[in-house]
């Protein structure tokens, strides 16, 4: 007996699913594997089987209802034949959801898809059922494709609690290991007497390696997660997740991280100029003067700014401007706009708040030019969900493909505690 095409797709994303699962564990025999890998592509052959039957029935179908109609009624002339405008039709979503207003998503239709995205692919057949009515479309192992509101609610709250991804050079990777020119040496000009050869100078080149690496991060939510409580778990799994990715890149960019994106940092990093200050109380403007003054000069457009920890420029960086003078109580009341030196203060959180030997204390300089944000491939959602069967619960895992390198230090400059 031939199957419904749906039932095929949902036991084809069922038993993907479970040679997933299998594949994590340490336990995972061979020959298990090899079974489940060969039902898959036999369900895989049954399932273009029954596509392709049912275009075909659709076809026989369509013609003879075309030509019933076309004998049953009058012959009309071209000018009276008015083409129908088919309607759109609107999502509905339950009257519950529809109320709650999503503080990530853009609607609360986005983030009631992008919930129940995560649903189905975790087994769940109401789930399913919505989607496949909503026609979000299939890859070929039956499972759903990401609703791009999930992706992009991520990316744009990376974006805003990172500075990485906001202020560093962002390139496209079309490989693992990417390659970028890097300018090194500039035209140079001559004075040429009349009638004398011209001298002639070349522009030089240097290679800077992007190399992507996959950043991971899984939590865990309830399997029995209900649709009226979608909308604010969804909210609060999608900021955490993007909180987390944010706060480590920029950890690898200002501090470096063994194994990470960036080895170094900028704080570690001996070819920025760096400012040494002997401990936090001897910290004085003139330091943040000479950082200004460290980066290389010859840089044109360069748009400088200023990155420190919250905590710092509002406790010890403001104290110093409090006591250089010219404030009166209409200043102090009105508060202080984030600029020092008449460039921009940016907050970072991941630069240390408290005095230590070696820490970095600000970095003064223009990031789009000092360093390359490399993307391989964008964030991914995934549920597991045998990993935390024994608590009833599902993982839901997120993963991207990025690199991170300081291509330009000259055009840095830092303050660090000797």
């Amino acid at each position: 007996m031939r199957r419904n095409p749906n039932d095929i797709k949902a036991e084809i994303s069922e038993v993907s699913l479970e040679l997933e699962a299998l594949a994590l564990t340490e336990e995972a025999g061979l020959d298990e594997l090899k079974k489940l890998q060969a039902r898959a592509s036999e369900l895989e052959g049954e399932l273009d089987s029954a596509l392709q039957l049912e275009s075909i029935k659709k076809e026989i179908l369509a013609k003879r209802e075309a030509e019933a109609q076309a004998a049953s009624q009058p012959s009309v002339s071209a000018e009276a034949v008015q083409p129908s405008v088919e309607e759109e039709p609107k999502m509905k979503i339950p009257a519950v959801a529809a109320g709650q207003r999503s503080k990530v998503f853009a609607s609360s239709e986005d983030a009631y898809v992008s919930g129940q995205y995560l649903r189905a692919i975790a087994g769940n057949q109401e789930a399913k059922r919505f989607m496949n009515d909503l026609s979000i479309g299939t890859d070929n192992r039956g499972g759903f494709t990401t609703p791009a509101p999930l992706s992009n609610a991520l990316i744009n709250l990376q974006e805003e609690y990172g500075i990485a991804r906001q202020k560093c050079r962002r390139i496209v990777m079309s490989q693992n290991t990417w390659d970028v020119p890097k300018l090194t040496g500039h035209v140079s000009i001559n004075y040429t007497n009349e009638a004398a050869a011209i001298g002639s100078s070349d522009l030089t080149f240097a290679q800077v390696q992007l190399v992507a690496k996959k950043m991971t991060a899984l939590t865990k939510i309830s399997r029995e997660l209900d649709e009226d409580s979608i909308i604010p778990m969804l909210d609060t799994v999608v900021q955490s997740i993007a909180y987390a990715l944010a706060i480590e890149e920029d950890t690898n960019l200002f501090i470096g991280k063994s194994g990470g994106l960036e080895l170094e940092g900028i704080e570690n990093n001996d070819s920025v100029n760096d400012v040494n200050v002997a401990n936090l109380g001897a910290l004085a403007l003139t330091d943040f003067t000479a950082c200004a003054a460290g980066v290389d000069t010859h840089v044109v457009g360069a748009r400088n700014e200023w990155y420190i920890n919250p905590s710092l420029f509002n406790g010890a960086v403001r104290d110093l401007l409090n006591a250089a003078g010219g404030n009166n109580i209409t200043n102090i009341e009105a508060g202080q706009r984030p600029l020092l030196l008449g460039y921009p203060v940016n907050f970072v959180h991941t630069l240390p708040a408290v005095a230590g030997s070696g820490n970095c204390l600000a970095v003064f300089g223009d990031l789009n030019l000092g360093c390359y944000f490399g993307e391989r491939r964008g964030t991914e959602f995934r549920t597991l969900t045998e990993l935390y069967a024994n608590t009833d619960q599902i993982g839901v895992q997120c993963t991207q493909r990025v690199s991170l390198s300081i291509a330009n230090p000259e055009v840095l400059s830092k303050i660090t505690l000797t």
